[in-house]
């Protein structure tokens, strides 16, 4: 029984890779989809490396610039699984950084 199980989930796991790796349109759309937004009390944050920022909450989502080290962001909401800070783009419109503590630091809070 355990072996069929670990068999089913490689299965499944190779089949992803192959979608992926076959550019499926379901996949490709999936990272637009609109993410779960909780409130924080961060109000901005500091960038500790060359941070990616992205157009959602997540590495699968696309990469659309930078935030370099020493450079600050407003934030305006962490994702609902809280690894991302949903900030101001420099460019406007709101997009997305890593919430990890070896990527990004909170520097001021909501009085």
């Amino acid at each position: 029984m355990k072996s069929q199980t670990i068999t089913k989930l490689i299965a499944t796991a190779f089949a992803a890779v192959a979608l992926v790796a076959a550019g499926s349109p379901a996949l490709a759309s999936a990272p637009d989809a609109p993410a779960a937004v909780r409130g924080t009390p961060v109000t901005r944050i500091r960038s500790l490396v060359d941070l990616n920022i992205r157009t959602g909450p997540g590495t699968e989502f696309r990469h659309v610039g930078k935030l370099w080290p020493g450079d600050h962001a407003t934030v305006t909401g962490m994702s609902d699984h809280l690894g991302w800070w949903r900030i101001r783009c420099p460019w406007g419109g709101t997009c997305w950084v890593s919430a990890n503590p070896r990527y990004s630091r909170p520097v001021a809070w909501r009085r």
